[in-house]
């Protein structure tokens, strides 16, 4: 029989300590009185062994009127294995115990190494991207860690929907290597192959559950009329429970998410915050706003920041700066568009449709921009059904008329590069709906910076540490 215990390293008398006890000792070979010695030949484990005569004698302990062996491992040179208060796991089996760190701090300590590792040989991070849409995301982090010296590819891109893909891998040949995989299925759908292991995850999970237009969608579909929670939509709701799979399976030491800002209030979030504290990631979290980043689209977006132990001290979500100036006003970035072309309507329907709202006490209104201001309203996805709320730009002399943004406008009113829908196969419904469900591009591309900055410090400091100590040897030498 086996016996597996879970525990850490306390201390007694300013030592490290380890200690054991029960009938799992005694089944296994362990009685009080009998000896044992301690292996410490390996680095990464401790093993005991009974022996006759061994150096080590199995103590007890009295309990309840009976008696229980223990083993007491307390000294400072368990300092060379295991830190403070480190998890453990101990397997017990047929006179052997073999001690050995938990693998979720082996697991840490391992995706640190590794970063630091190809930090240092400058060597490109591998990247994996979920809900990759068109790569917006991804464009963005990567040009922001290349700012800061830092390269990466995408080595696992997974997006649902083909054009999407197929857009990315045409207008994104620098995120990809020959290395990379390009998966095309809903993320739940993938058997994921653990021994691909990944430096860090991005992933723009999608927030149709999540954002107030589509819990109201929920509401008008699913029947009921009460507010639905973000997990009960049918295709988003358990999306996030995915994306905590993959990063566990493939042990990132950066974790970057992106979403609505509602989604910070979900249960979803205080699940994937749980989830990544127990393995071992400090979650950092704000709301980012596209103007103060350099973008004339209005926009709050959740950026959430995961590092793994070792990295909180160097990566900071407060030290992301603006790396571009915001154009002064919209129409800066308005194309010239003729004043008698058939694209100025008159959306009759929706002047219809303000006017019922107003007499009905509903606060909804049009949002007609002249291009003297000096942002836009938020521009989504379905930007090119011409809704009552979505932002249009007011005609120059008749009161009458309004137009939608192009997509070229709405690329631009995003920060994001216009070489992205450059592609004569993509219908503009498409365009809008690539831009319309990706983020800031400033923004994230300075997040991305600032995760490059923090891991050249981490390798900095490393190095800089390395050349102290070894001229300590020296001297003592």
């Amino acid at each position: 029989m086996t016996a597996v215990i879970v525990t850490k390293v306390g201390t007694n008398k300013n030592a490290p300590r380890i200690w054991l006890e029960g009938r799992k000792l005694e089944r296994e070979g362990f009685r009080a009185g009998e000896t044992y010695n301690v292996d410490g030949s390996n680095k990464d484990r401790l093993i005991l062994v009974k022996v006759p005569n061994g150096k080590r004698n199995v103590s007890s302990k009295k309990r309840n009127g009976g008696s229980l062996p223990v083993i007491d491992l307390n000294a400072q040179k368990l300092a060379e294995w295991f830190d403070q208060d480190e998890k453990l796991r101990v397997t017990i089996r047929k006179g052997r115990i073999v001690i050995r760190k938990h693998y979720l701090k082996a697991a840490a300590q391992e995706r640190l190494e590794r970063i630091r590792k190809k930090i240092i040989e400058g060597r490109k991070l591998a990247v994996h991207s979920l809900f990759h849409g068109a790569g917006v995301l991804d464009r963005a982090i990567h040009s922001g860690l290349a700012r800061a010296g830092v390269g990466t590819y995408v080595q696992v891109a997974v997006e649902i929907e083909r054009k999407y893909l197929d857009l990315s891998i045409e207008r994104n040949p620098h995120l990809f290597s020959e290395e990379s995989v390009l998966i095309e299925a809903p993320v739940q759908d993938i058997r994921l192959d653990g021994s691909i292991e990944a430096d860090m995850c991005v992933m723009g999970i999608p927030c149709t559950g999540a954002s107030t237009a589509g819990r109201a969608k929920m509401r008008d579909t699913k029947g009921e009329k009460r507010t639905y929670l973000p997990e009960e939509h049918d295709s988003a709701g358990a999306l996030f429970f995915q994306s905590l799979r993959w990063i566990e399976l493939t042990n990132p030491a950066l974790v970057l998410i992106e979403n609505v800002k509602p989604y910070q209030t979900t249960a979803s979030m205080a699940v994937i915050r749980s989830v990544l504290a127990s393995l071992g990631y400090v979650v950092q979290e704000k709301i980012l706003n596209g103007c103060e980043y350099g973008a004339l689209e209005n926009r709050d977006r959740l950026c959430v920041v995961a590092v793994t132990e070792g990295l909180e001290n160097f990566i900071d979500l407060d030290n992301v700066i603006p790396l571009r100036t915001k154009p002064e006003k919209l129409s800066d970035v308005l194309e010239d568009i003729p004043l008698d072309d058939d694209r100025w309507k008159s959306y009759d329907y929706l002047r219809e449709k303000e006017k019922r709202d107003i007499a009905a006490g509903k606060g909804f209104r049009r949002q007609l921009f002249t291009g003297d201001e000096g942002h836009i309203a938020t521009v989504t996805r379905e930007y090119n059904k011409a809704r009552s709320t979505d932002p249009f730009i007011q005609h120059p002399t008749d009161p009458n008329l309004s137009r939608l943004l192009t997509p070229e406008e709405h690329a631009r009113v995003k920060g994001i590069p216009e070489d992205l829908i450059d592609a004569s196969w993509i219908a503009t419904t498409t365009k809008h709906e690539v831009l319309g469900q990706s983020v800031v591009f400033p923004v994230f591309e300075a997040v991305g910076q600032m995760l490059g900055l923090g891991l050249e410090s981490m390798v900095h400091e490393s190095l800089t540490d390395n050349r102290i100590a070894a001229a300590e040897v020296v001297q003592a030498a």
